[in-house]
């Protein structure tokens, strides 16, 4: 789990590089998603391990390729352009009372009052981030803060999805290879159409080519991890990664862009940890 979100937390600062060296939202997705299918069809190889490709397994590539990754990859290089990686880091801490939330509609958790408290809490740290004047350092960043809400929303439903679309006895590496085949099919025709298609390293080793490298690296290692610790685990231990991407996701903002958080932004760090502390121990009684 640490090890995962620090990953994750890196990769925002890595895909602002990214997209304000002029790498296309679009061809960044299919990069991403192509050099770690890639790997992963290698490390399958090697490990001996069969892709299966019955229904149910295509079913849940393709419902985790485009929910877990097409998507939400397309909000975060977007967000990035326009507010700083911290706070998008920040904004994905709400994933686990969203996974809670979807759970329960799904009928895999019950609904508890504390966790009622604990989606208020971390709505209210949201609403710290957009509504006050100088939470953030622009006014016109406050649509895009909600826009990037959509990256979290997204990786919610990717969780549950998974937990109830893997077949029992599903490898780690296969699903993983399947989620980025599909993401990686599905995102070529929407390049091409664009005619945003950018040649790594074509003018020499570039700041965001090789974060563009390393994003790539890092979607090849935290997807296995991603679907290892979902099936040992579960979607709602899972969600609480994004504990670490916000500590970390902060801290490489600071180190690559010298981003000083306000302090509006630690009060909705806050609220949020404490809203997810909450539906955290509301999880725990369920389970036991």
């Amino acid at each position: 789990m640490l090890v995962l979100g620090n990953l994750w937390g890196l990769s925002f600062s890595l895909s602002k590089t990214a997209v304000l060296g002029g790498i296309h939202p679009i061809a960044y997705v299919w990069m991403q998603t192509t050099g770690a299918s890639l790997f992963l069809f290698l490390a399958c190889r090697r490990a001996g391990i069969r892709i299966p490709r019955t229904g149910r397994h295509l079913l849940l590539y393709g419902a985790t390729g485009l929910v877990g990754t097409v998507l939400p990859s397309l909000t975060i290089v977007t967000t990035a352009r326009h507010i700083p990686a911290g706070i998008i880091s920040t904004l994905v801490t709400t994933a686990p009372m969203m996974t809670f939330a979807l759970a329960v509609a799904a009928g895999v958790q019950r609904f508890e009052p504390m966790a009622l408290a604990g989606l208020t809490l971390g709505l209210v740290g949201v609403l710290l981030l957009v509504l006050p004047e100088s939470s953030l350092p622009g006014a016109d960043m406050t649509p895009w803060v909600l826009f990037g809400m959509l990256t979290p929303m997204l990786y919610a439903a990717n969780g549950v999805l998974a937990a109830r679309l893997r077949p029992a006895g599903t490898s780690s590496l296969a699903a993983a290879f399947g989620m980025m085949a599909t993401a990686s099919l599905a995102s070529l025709p929407m390049m091409l159409a664009a005619g945003v298609f950018h040649p790594l390293f074509a003018a020499g080793l570039s700041p965001h080519d090789l974060a563009m490298t390393g994003q790539i690296v890092i979607t090849c290692v935290a997807y296995i991890m991603y679907f290892e610790i979902n099936e040992r685990s579960g979607p709602v231990y899972l969600s609480q990664v994004s504990y670490v991407v916000t500590v970390t996701g902060l801290f490489w903002g600071y180190v690559i862009f010298a981003e000083v958080p306000s302090s509006w932004l630690w009060g909705t760090v806050a609220f949020v940890f404490a809203g997810v502390y909450l539906v955290n121990r509301t999880t725990r009684a369920i389970d036991a």
